[in-house]
């Protein structure tokens, strides 16, 4: 058993070449027996006065069969490619409708969602006009009047909607664009 464990790649090997050379043989003999009918073929052909060139007889139905396969080949790729082209003109069509659709669904969002809003920074102790989706603030002001008639201006000049909020934060009131 120890030596099992110590040649046990050595001896898979051995067995895989063993495998092979059986193959080879096996194989060996069907060509040969392939060959053999062959032969006898042609010596009946010649007995019986037709005299057949076995040599060439195989290569021109090769070629013949070549030559239909690739004709079917070529045929099937064209009509392949046909196809794929069909359906690549479908996809792009359905693709641009699509990014054409979400582009307008993404406007209409866009318009919808942006407003002006004026909120107070406890930290600065200001009042800040901001539009919404931006990080820094349209204007800073001292009071929320001066910030309200900011907005105002802001919003009726984009027409955006307007958002107030009193400075604890809690929602106010909500000025609609007048479109």
């Amino acid at each position: 058993m120890e030596f099992l464990k110590e040649y046990w790649p050595l001896l898979v090997c051995v067995v895989l070449i063993i495998v092979a050379v059986v193959l080879l043989f096996v194989f060996r003999d069907k060509n040969e027996t392939m060959v053999d009918t062959t032969a006898k073929n042609t010596d009946e052909q010649k007995d019986n006065g037709n005299v057949v060139d076995t040599k060439t007889e195989p290569v021109k139905k090769e070629k013949t069969n070549k030559k239909s396969e690739q004709l079917e080949d070529d045929t099937n790729q064209e009509e392949s490619k046909t196809e794929v082209s069909k359906e690549v003109d479908e996809n792009e069509m359905k693709e641009t409708k699509t990014e054409e659709k979400s582009e307008e669904a993404e406007m209409e969002k866009k318009e919808i969602s942006q407003k002006y809003m004026v909120t107070y920074d406890k930290e600065a102790k200001q009042w800040v006009v901001k539009k919404t989706g931006a990080t820094r603030a349209s204007k800073r002001c001292k009071t929320k009047k001066e910030a309200m008639e900011v907005a105002e201006k802001l919003a009726e000049s984009q027409d955006l909607n307007l958002t107030v909020k009193k400075k604890d934060g809690k929602f106010q009131k909500r000025e609609n664009a007048s479109k």
